[in-house]
């Protein structure tokens, strides 16, 4: 059974958390929009956070490469064989949190 939810009048506290992201102008990936990219032919998906060149890639678990620039940012992410691994990888859900 179930306890019910019992409503008061009681005044509630409330603070303002400062905004801790830094101004648009300041982040690291401001200039380009990031992009998703598939492959049919390659059963490859990408999302490229980033515009600069690849230096090297990682392979960060079975069918995942991760891509890094020279000063070692993260500027990309593969997906191999993506058919197997997304339910549909010509279907981008997008979402702000």
């Amino acid at each position: 059974m179930r306890k019910r939810i019992r409503y008061t009048n009681e005044p509630m506290e409330f603070r303002v958390i400062p905004d801790f992201l830094p101004p648009p102008e300041k982040l690291r990936f401001r200039q380009a929009a990031a992009r998703m990219t598939y492959d049919s032919k390659k059963d490859m998906l990408r999302l490229q956070l980033s515009n600069a060149s690849v230096a090297r890639t990682v392979k960060a678990a079975p069918g995942v490469v991760l891509e890094y620039d020279d000063p070692g940012n993260l500027t990309g992410i593969q997906v191999l064989k993506a058919s197997k691994r997304v339910a549909n990888p010509r279907i981008l859900e997008f979402a702000v949190a």
